[in-house]
């Protein structure tokens, strides 16, 4: 059987297109997991630790995180007062206007972080982590490890990032697209061919599981342009690696199909009325556009011109770290240059993180000292950078939004605002702003009338608004944020498998 995998830089997917219903593969219950994998030096079989017995201590932290955010909702209550009392008192003195002491208290109140309380949830998985460490480091210091292979016990998507925290040695790796364009020395090369080598055996294994076939065919999705240092070369580089990957994860046959085209066979496959339609696809890493006649009856859509941008939602995920997650580790406010934070952020390019990992922090005053030694952990910025990811989500919905750093240091939480967010992706929105310039002069003669929108980012709401100012008349449909691209791949897995027999 041939399948569809939608590897992505963020987020990977699979599916299976059976007897016209494509069946998405289950990865722990959930048809997507996160492009992280974390190999432990040293495996422990965690299946024997029992959570249970930690009840009590997750209804003490609870009930400390409550204490301690009453009273920082204290010193920030008593901070924007003494604002407030300052500008007024401008104002009645006739050194401030009305309006000019308004504008001065809001700008002082915006840049006063409030507070925003842990969720129990949160305080309870913190909690269960810090445990498991401790009872893993037991079995470690007691000799009780797996008899399992390195590869065989690797750990993948949240559960890697995780698993990490329990283990003091070990390699967690996040969003290996994103190096396969790069120039790569020999260690790196085979470092990251085995780590692609094994998610993909991840999902070779998990789909021949649930096939009950045994899959050794697939297509998998590309971008149109990969991340990369090398121009046109880095993206045959990155395809080289990923057939090489795959022949080692047990694939006999691979084939290669860009991912706005995947998402184009998915939509083409919903809508009964043939449209010319712009497909835009926003993912982690890269961006793809591209336009043709989709839907109606014909077997498959007829598509004329493809553009990539090898930016995406992790561009964002930088731009809001190095704005408000990087200065509680002292950006801005000690000697360290903003290269090392930027090194720190880049958590899929792994010579920035070998860079940052080797940063000398003599005379980094505290608390930055200490928190920078931690986040120099190997896999800590991995983990720092999901945080910073989930705050981009829940700024897409919310005014402002928080996230417990725990594992960096007791107590410390960042917090950021939608003006954070505005200014994270205004560099990213920026490049996609230019690409959708270029598409829109480039289709002046034939304007489409339908745009699809999917990948991950297409949930956040400035990039419907971005289509929308270079294609103000067009009806804009959403489709699956998360699976647009890897239901098409199935199908055209199918669909070419069938060929090759009949021809």
């Amino acid at each position: 059987m041939r399948i569809g995998i939608d590897f992505g830089t963020s987020y990977t997917a699979a599916a299976a297109y059976v007897d016209g219903v494509v069946r998405h593969i289950s990865f722990r219950g959930n048809s997507q997991f996160r492009t992280a994998v974390f190999m432990p030096e040293k495996p422990v079989d965690t299946t024997l630790f029992d959570d249970t017995a930690y009840d009590q201590a997750v209804v003490s932290n609870q009930a400390s995180a409550s204490i301690a955010h009453s009273k920082a909702m204290g010193d920030y209550e008593e901070a924007a007062s003494k604002i407030r009392v300052y500008y007024r008192t401008l104002a009645k003195d006739g050194d401030l206007t009305e309006e000019g002491a308004k504008e001065q208290i809001s700008l002082a109140l915006s840049a006063l972080k409030k507070p925003v309380p842990p969720s129990p949830e949160a305080i309870k998985k913190a909690t269960l982590a810090a445990a498991k460490r401790d009872w893993v480091q037991q079995q470690l210091d007691q000799g009780r490890t797996s008899s399992v292979s390195i590869d065989e016990s690797a750990v993948f998507g949240e559960e890697a990032i995780e698993e990490f925290f329990s283990y003091e040695a070990g390699r967690l790796i996040q969003s290996p697209k994103s190096m396969l364009g790069f120039k790569l020395g020999a260690p790196q090369r085979e470092a990251i061919l085995q780590i692609v080598s094994n998610i993909l055996c991840h999902i070779r294994r998990a789909a021949s599981d649930q096939l009950g076939v045994d899959v050794t065919e697939a297509i998998i999705g590309r971008p149109v342009l990969f991340r990369s240092s090398m121009g046109p070369e880095g993206s045959n580089q990155a395809v080289r690696l990923l057939e090489e990957a795959a022949a080692r994860a047990g694939f006999k046959f691979v084939d290669f199909l860009h991912e706005p085209a995947a998402a184009a066979i998915t939509y083409h496959a919903q809508s009964p009325d043939a449209n010319r339609t712009l497909v835009v696809d926003v993912g982690g890493g890269t961006t793809d556009i591209t336009v043709g006649l989709v839907g109606g009856h014909t077997e498959v859509p007829h598509l004329e011109e493809t553009w990539g941008l090898a930016k995406g939602g992790t561009d964002v995920d930088l731009g809001l770290s190095l704005r408000t997650v990087m200065p509680i580790f002292g950006k801005g406010q000690c000697s360290l240059l903003a290269p090392v934070y930027v090194n720190a952020a880049m958590v899929s390019d792994l010579n920035r993180q070998k860079d940052f990992r080797d940063t000398k922090l003599t005379g980094v005053p505290a608390p930055f000292q200490k928190r920078l030694l931690t986040l120099q952990r190997n896999g800590v910025t991995v983990r720092l950078n999901r945080d910073v990811e989930l705050l981009k989500v829940a700024l897409s919905n919310d005014a402002e939004a928080g996230v417990s750093l725990d594992y960096i240091e007791s107590g410390l939480q960042a917090s950021a605002t939608t003006s954070d967010l505005e200014c994270g992706y205004e560099r990213f929105l920026r490049s996609f702003d230019d690409l959708l310039s270029q598409v829109s002069k480039e289709t002046a003669h034939s304007r489409p009338t339908v745009v699809f929108l999917t990948g991950g980012m297409s949930r956040a709401p400035y990039i419907e608004q971005a289509v929308r100012r270079h294609f103000s008349t067009v009806q804009v449909v959403h489709g699956d944020a998360s699976l647009g691209v890897v239901g098409g791949l199935a199908i055209h897995a199918a669909r070419s498998m069938w060929l090759s027999k009949v021809q």
